[in-house]
């Protein structure tokens, strides 16, 4: 069975509200519908590997009013959660979804968080890890945390014999990916900021990812949205296509793709499988409002629209 934990460092409440015209910055906007749900990368991670049966406890910081509701969430959908109290509450994120499918964010910085408690949280992720664990660690990092931090996580957990993933961006991205961990999953707009060059083409992603594995020997999957996704690794160099769906809610597509990818891997040691089953189970994902999750039932239905390539 596989064994699993996540951090995520600046934990939310995702607010998303839909309109039925364009968005129009500076104007009132009323939206039609709101829908708060659970956020943030790791948690994300830990709440869609439930759905495997996989307990992925999700260590995170947790403050106020909306640190409690966040706690109440994840007891109703049966995610395992160890948090640190925190002064500071948690922070809400807002997306804003019109009638075009553009969505617009804006996300709470968090923090600020002591020393005391980010000393204590990480010392409860690192008396958990053990050798084969899958430890993901994601997002953004409160203020006023060090862009470090993920560096120094992943060396202590890596010396301990598990398996680190890092999902994160810009500075946090790059100094963490010099620890190199197991896997590193940014998507296009991530993997420019690490390269300091805006990528847009796959081929040219993958040419990329190819050097970057080569000068690390860290493993890549990187999402690109519309135009699929593509893995560098071990076994070989892979891409897979993305079905075409209606939004309702982008945010989490990126972890459930993640989650899916990492699960389904471990399960069939199969890339261009897992891949297909990843690109199903996003794409399943971003039709539903929020970052509400599939079923376990409707994560394949679109794995017969999607193909998988492999690169000699």
């Amino acid at each position: 069975m596989m064994k699993a934990a996540t951090l995520t460092l600046n934990p939310a409440l995702d607010r998303t509200m839909y309109f039925d015209k364009p968005f129009t910055a500076g104007a009132l906007n009323r939206c039609y519908d709101t829908v708060t749900t659970l956020g943030s990368k790791g948690i994300n991670v830990s709440r869609f590997l439930k759905l495997f049966d996989v307990d992925a406890t999700a260590y995170c910081f947790s403050g106020g009013d909306t640190g409690k509701t966040m706690e109440s969430m994840l007891k109703a959908e049966g995610v395992e959660f160890s948090f640190v109290e925190t002064a500071a509450p948690t922070r809400m994120n807002i997306k804003m979804i019109d009638s075009e499918g553009v969505c617009t964010e804006a996300n709470e910085k968090g923090g600020p968080i002591t020393e005391n408690e980010l000393k204590t949280l990480i010392e409860m992720l690192e008396n958990s890890a053990e050798k084969g664990k899958y430890f993901f660690l994601g997002g953004s990092i409160p203020h006023p945390v060090e862009k470090g931090v993920y560096n120094s996580i992943t060396q202590v957990l890596k010396s301990k014999g598990a398996v680190v993933i890092l999902d994160c961006d810009g500075e946090a991205l790059e100094r963490g990916f010099e620890a190199r961990p197991s896997l590193i999953k940014p998507n296009l707009y991530e993997l420019s900021l690490l390269l300091h060059k805006e990528i847009t083409d796959p081929e040219i992603a993958i040419e990329e990812c190819k050097r970057l594995y080569v000068e690390k020997s860290v493993e890549i999957l990187c999402t690109m949205s519309e135009k699929g996704a593509l893995f560098v690794g071990k076994e070989g160099v892979f891409s897979v296509s993305s079905p075409r769906v209606e939004m309702r809610g982008f945010t989490g597509a990126g972890d459930s793709f993640l989650s899916a990818f990492t699960y389904m891997r471990d399960k069939t040691n199969d890339i261009e499988y897992s891949l297909k089953f990843a690109s199903s189970a996003a794409a399943a994902k971003v039709e539903l409002p929020g970052s509400t999750l599939p079923k376990l039932s409707e994560m394949d239905k679109y794995i017969d629209a999607v193909t998988a390539r492999r690169y000699e």
